[in-house]
C-alpha cells in the first residue's frame, strides 16, 4: 500500500517532469497487478477446499491475465507502439469472465439462494441501460469530433458493458454479503477495487478514442489505487475466516430488486435529454406515454405478484390445517379444548371409540357433568390444575371412567392454551391405557405370589413381615414367624412327576390357608417350603397350637388318582423381640426350622438362641471359600440351550460348581449366598466369565458350525452393583478372544429392578461392549413396563414355574403366554427354563417360545460330553447347508429358521 501511495503521489504532482511520470505510471501499474496476483493466490493456498478457495483461485487468475495485458501494453508503448485494439486487449478480454466466475463462486461460498434466472435479466438491463447512458453521454460525443474506427469504438463500448456487468455481479455479492464468512466487507471492498477500475476504464477508453492516451494520467492513478481495496479485501477474508455466515436482510434483498429500475430509470432520464428541445413532438410525448404505461405495467404486475403470494400463502395456511385436522381426526388419543368453565368446545372423533361418547352430543356440556366414574373429583383437580398452570404440561393423571359393560382406565396431561388466540382454552389430551395397566396388574400379581400356588411370594412375605414388625414394636404387641418345608416330598415329586408334585403343593397350600386365621398370611418362598405371618397374637402358646393344627391337618392323607398320598411338615416358628430386625426374624424361623427336620421331622421347633450353631456352620464355609479361590476348587458345568424346533445346539449357559475336599461337589444354592455375603462374589464372577469364555472359545473352534456359539453367564446383583462389572467382561473377552455379540449376562428380575437408575447406566455400558442382556428367571419378580422399555434388554428367560404349569394347570398357558407376549411386545427374544417334558416343548413352540434348555435335552455337564450330542451333530448340519450365511438372532438361532418358524406361526 505504501508502494501504491508513492507512485500516485508522483503522478498526480508530476515531480520530476511529464517524461519521468509517464515512466512512473507505465512501469507502477504491471508491479502493482503482479502484487494482486500474488496476495489473491496467497490467500487461495491458505484456505480449505471449497467454493471460496475456488473463487480466491479465480480472482488470481484473472488478475494474472490482466498483469499479462498491462505488461504487454508497457513493452508496446516503450517500444512507441501502442495498438488499439491490440493484443493486450486479448487478455483484458480474457479477465472479464474470470474475475465473474470469482464472483459467482464468493455468491455460492456466501450460502445464499439466487434465482439466476431474474439474475440474468438484471444484468442485461443493468448494463444496457447504464451502457447506453455512457456511452450516449460519454463516448459518443467524443467519437463525433474524431474519425474513429468502428472497432475501436466497439471495443470500448464492450468495456464499458463488462465492466457494467462485473460491478452487477459484486453488487449481488455485496447485497447477499452477510451469509459470506467475511460479511459484507469483503464484497464491498472488492467493488470499491473494481469501481475504481471501472472508471479508470472510461477514462482510459476516452483517452483511446482521442489519440492522446499517455501514461501517467489520472486513469493511471485510479488503476494503481484500485488494487489497495483488493489487498484489503484479502487480508480481510483471511482475518475472518471463523465467522459465521448470516443471512441477508430484506434491506439487502430491496436494493438487488432496486438495481435494473436504476438502469431503466437512466434510459429513461437519456431520452429526456436528448429530447430536451422537442417536448412537444409527438416523439418525446410517446416516449413518455410507453414510460409511464412500462410504469404502471410494472406497478401492476407487482400487485398481481403480491396477490399470488397472499393467495399461495392462504393455500398452504389451509393446507396445513387440513393436514392436522385429519391428523386429529384418525388420532387414537381424545384431544379436547375445554374452555375455563369446563365447558366443552371442540372435542376429536377418537371419544366416540375410547370414552362412548360422540362429540357432537358432548360439545358446549361441562366435561365433569358427563364423565361417569369414580374420579370425576380427581378431574375436577386436574382441570384446576391445568387452569392454574401458567404454561408447560401437567401431568400424566390416571382417571377411571364407566362405560355401560367396561371399565377404562384413562392417562391424561393438559396445557393451559388460554393466551393461545388459536385455542384460547385448556388443551386435553386422553390415551386409553386400560390394556397397559392390565398386563401392569397381572406382571405385579406375578411378582408378588406365586403363580401355582397364588399365595404371597417371598417379596410380599418379606414386605409384609417388615411392615407387621413395624406396627408391633410401635404397639409393643408381638407377631410370629412360621417357615414350613414339606417332608419327603422331592420323593413323592420324583416318583409321580413333576405334574403330581404341582398338584400336590397346591392341596398343601389350600390347607394351610384353610387352618390359619384370615388376618395371617400364607406364602409360598419356593419348592415345597412355605411361610406363615401371624400377627397380633397374645401368647406363644397361641402360635404353637397353631403349627400343631398345621402338622395335623397336613399329616392326613391326600388323594391322588385313587391313591393317598402322605407328606409330613417341618415347621420352625420365631417370634419378635422389640429389637429384632425383620431379616432377624425370617433367619431364626429358618434356623429352627432346620433344626425341626434334623430332630426327625413331621414337628414344630421354636427358635432357640443356641441354634446359632447353624450360622457358625456358615461360617466355616465362609472360611473356606477364600482357600477355595485361592486352590481353584471351583470349576464350570454347561447346560446346552437348544432350539426347540429343530434341536439344534444355540448356545450354553455356564453354571459354576465347588468341587470341597470335605462336603464333595456342591451346588451353587449351598455357597453362592455366602459367597456373596462374605464379599468373594466380585472374584468369583470374574474367574467364571474368564474361564467360560476361554472354554467355550477352544470348544467351539473345534467343531463345525461353532461360530456364534452363545454363552450365558449368570451374574450376581452384587457384582453388578459394588463391583467392576463392566471392566471384568472386558477383559474376559480381550484375554480369551471371544466376541463380544455372543457373550449373554443374565440377572434377575430383582438384581434389575433394584437401584434402577444406576443399573440403567450400567447396562448401557455393557451393551457398549456389544454383549447381550438377558433377564433371568422372568416372573418371578416384580418388573414396571415402563423400566423395562428403558432397559437395553434382548432376552427374557421364563422361569421353571411357568414352564411347568404348561401341562398341569388350566391357565399355565395363558401365563407363559403373558411373558412371550410381552416379550414380543418388547422386541425381546425368549428362552424358556427347566423343561422337562415333550409336552412342554410342544406348548411352548405353539406359545412362539422357539428356544429353551432343560433336564429333558441334558443336565449340566463338560462341554466334552456335549461334542457327540445330537444337538452340535444338528447345528454343524445346519451350518453346513449354509442357513447360518443370514446371522443369529439374539439367542443364537438362524435368522433362516427364525423366519421359516415366523411363517409357520402366521399360517397356523
Amino acid at each position: 500500500m505504501v508502494y501504491v501511495s508513492v507512485c500516485a503521489a508522483w503522478m498526480l504532482t508530476g515531480f520530476g517532469g511529464p517524461r519521468i511520470t509517464h515512466y512512473v505510471g507505465l512501469l507502477s501499474d504491471a508491479p502493482a497487478a503482479l502484487a494482486g496476483v500474488i496476495i489473491a493466490t496467497a490467500t487461495a493456498r491458505h484456505m480449505a477446499r471449497g467454493p471460496l478457495r475456488t473463487a480466491w483461485t479465480l480472482l488470481a487468475g484473472g488478475l494474472a491475465m490482466y498483469f499479462v495485458g498491462v505488461v504487454i501494453g508497457s513493452v508496446s508503448w516503450l517500444l512507441e507502439r501502442d495498438p488499439f485494439p491490440g493484443p493486450a486487449d486479448v487478455f483484458y478480454f480474457t479477465f472479464y469472465p474470470t474475475v465473474a466466475a470469482a464472483a459467482l463462486f464468493l455468491i455460492r461460498a456466501a450460502a445464499v439462494r439466487v434465482p439466476w434466472m431474474l439474475l440474468s435479466l438484471d444484468a442485461a438491463i443493468f448494463s444496457v441501460g447504464f451502457g447506453a447512458f455512457f456511452w450516449f453521454l460519454v463516448i459518443r460525443p467524443e467519437t463525433s469530433h474524431t474519425h474513429v474506427v468502428f472497432l475501436k469504438e466497439a471495443l470500448s463500448q464492450a468495456y464499458v458493458i463488462l465492466d457494467c456487468g462485473v460491478l452487477l455481479i459484486f453488487g449481488v455479492l455485496l447485497l447477499a454479503g452477510a451469509g459470506n464468512p467475511g460479511g459484507r466487507r469483503v464484497p464491498l471492498l472488492i467493488l470499491s477495487g473494481f469501481a475504481a477500475m471501472f472508471l479508470a476504464d472510461i477514462l482510459w477508453s476516452l483517452a483511446k478514442l482521442r489519440g492522446y492516451y499517455l501514461p501517467g494520467q489520472f486513469q493511471d492513478v485510479l488503476y494503481l489505487c484500485c488494487w489497495a481495496p483488493l489487498a484489503a479485501a484479502a487480508r480481510e477474508q483471511m482475518r475472518s475466516l471463523a465467522i459465521a455466515p448470516r443471512e441477508a436482510s430484506d434491506t439487502s434483498d430491496t436494493l438487488a430488486r432496486a438495481l435494473p429500475h436504476a438502469a431503466m430509470l437512466a434510459a429513461f432520464l437519456l431520452l429526456l435529454y436528448f429530447s430536451h428541445g422537442d417536448f412537444g413532438g409527438p416523439a418525446p410525448v410517446m416516449t413518455m406515454v410507453v414510460f409511464a404505461l412500462t410504469l404502471m405495467l410494472m406497478v401492476r404486475q407487482g400487485v398481481m405478484l403480491r396477490s399470488e403470494a397472499l393467495v399461495r400463502e392462504r393455500k398452504a395456511a389451509r393446507f396445513v390445517e387440513e393436514r392436522y385436522a385429519s391428523l386429529i381426526a384418525n388420532a387414537s388419543d381424545v384431544i379436547m379444548i375445554v374452555a375455563a368453565d369446563g365447558i366443552l368446545r371442540f372435542v376429536s372423533p377418537a371419544s366416540e371409540r375410547m370414552l362412548g361418547l360422540k362429540p357432537e352430543e358432548i360439545t358446549g356440556k361441562s366435561l365433569t357433568d358427563i364423565w361417569v366414574g369414580e374420579d370425576a373429583d380427581k378431574l375436577r383437580e386436574f382441570l384446576a390444575a391445568v387452569a392454574a398452570a401458567p404454561s408447560g404440561t401437567v401431568g400424566p393423571v390416571e382417571l377411571r371412567i364407566e362405560r355401560p359393560t367396561t371399565r377404562h382406565v384413562i392417562e391424561g396431561v393438559g396445557s393451559n392454551l388460554t393466551l393461545d388466540p388459536a385455542v384460547q382454552g385448556l388443551a386435553l389430551n386422553f390415551r386409553d391405557i386400560s390394556e397397559r395397566k392390565a398386563l401392569e396388574e397381572q406382571l405385579r400379581q406375578l411378582a408378588f405370589h406365586d403363580p401355582l400356588t397364588l399365595l404371597a411370594n417371598r417379596n410380599l412375605f418379606r414386605d409384609r413381615v417388615h411392615h407387621a414388625l413395624t406396627l408391633a414394636q410401635r404397639e409393643r404387641s408381638s407377631i410370629a414367624v412360621m417357615f414350613l418345608d414339606l417332608d419327603n416330598f422331592k420323593n413323592i415329586n420324583d416318583s409321580l412327576g413333576h405334574d403330581a408334585g404341582d398338584r400336590l403343593l397346591q392341596a398343601v397350600a389350600h390347607r394351610i390357608v384353610k387352618t390359619t386365621r384370615s388376618s395371617d398370611t400364607v406364602a409360598r418362598l419356593g419348592g415345597d417350603e412355605f411361610a406363615i405371618l401371624l400377627e397380633g397374637i397374645a401368647t406363644h402358646t397361641e402360635a404353637q397350637r397353631l403349627a400343631d393344627a398345621l402338622i395335623e391337618t397336613l399329616d392326613a392323607p391326600f388323594p391322588f388318582d385313587g391313591m393317598q398320598v402322605r407328606v409330613g411338615a417341618s415347621i420352625g416358628v420365631a417370634f419378635s423381640t422389640p429389637e429384632a430386625a425383620a431379616e432377624t426374624l425370617l433367619s431364626n424361623a429358618d434356623n429352627a426350622m432346620y433344626h425341626a427336620k434334623a430332630a426327625g421331622k413331621n414337628r414344630h421347633i421354636t427358635f432357640q438362641p443356641q441354634m446359632q450353631d447353624m450360622l457358625h456352620e456358615r461360617l466355616r464355609l465362609e472360611a473356606d471359600i477364600g482357600r477355595a479361590l485361592a486352590q481353584e476348587e471351583f470349576f464350570l458345568e454347561y447346560q446346552p440351550i437348544v432350539d426347540l424346533g429343530t434341536r439344534c445346539l444355540v448356545g450354553v449357559e455356564a453354571l459354576v460348581r465347588w468341587r470341597h475336599p470335605e462336603a464333595g461337589v456342591l451346588m451353587p444354592a449351598r455357597f453362592i449366598q455366602v459367597v456373596e455375603e462374605c464379599g468373594q462374589i466380585d472374584k468369583l464372577g470374574r474367574w467364571v466369565l474368564r474361564q467360560a469364555s476361554r472354554d467355550l472359545c477352544a470348544w467351539r473352534s473345534a467343531i463345525p458350525g461353532g461360530s456364534g456359539l452363545r454363552l450365558a453367564v449368570n451374574i450376581s446383583g452384587r457384582h453388578l452393583q459394588h463391583g467392576e462389572l463392566v471392566q471384568d467382561v472386558a477383559q474376559a473377552l480381550l484375554e480369551s478372544g471371544f466376541e463380544p455379540g455372543s457373550l449373554v449376562i443374565e440377572l434377575t428380575e430383582s438384581t434389575i429392578m433394584s437401584n434402577t437408575d444406576a443399573n440403567l447406566e450400567r447396562f448401557h455400558r455393557l451393551k457398549a461392549l456389544g454383549v447381550l442382556l438377558a433377564i433371568d428367571d422372568f416372573g418371578t419378580g416384580y418388573s414396571s413396563l415402563s423400566y423395562l422399555h428403558r432397559f437395553p434388554i434382548d432376552i427374557l428367560k421364563i422361569d421353571r414355574s411357568f414352564v411347568s404349569r404348561l401341562t398341569n394347570s388350566d391357565n399355565g398357558p395363558e401365563l407363559a403366554s403373558a411373558v412371550i407376549t410381552l416379550g414380543e411386545t418388547l422386541g425381546l427374544d425368549t428362552v424358556a427354563e427347566g423343561i422337562e417334558l415333550e409336552a412342554e416343548v410342544a406348548a411352548l413352540l405353539a406359545l412362539g417360545c422357539v428356544a429353551g434348555q432343560g433336564f429333558l435335552f441334558a443336565k449340566a455337564a463338560p462341554l466334552a460330553e456335549l461334542t457327540n450330542s445330537s444337538y452340535v451333530t444338528r447345528r454343524t448340519a445346519l451350518w453346513n447347508a449354509q442357513a447360518g450365511r443370514e446371522g443369529l438372532t439374539a439367542t443364537g438361532r438362524f435368522r433362516a429358521l427364525e423366519a421359516v418358524s415366523r411363517r409357520r406361526a402366521g399360517a397356523a
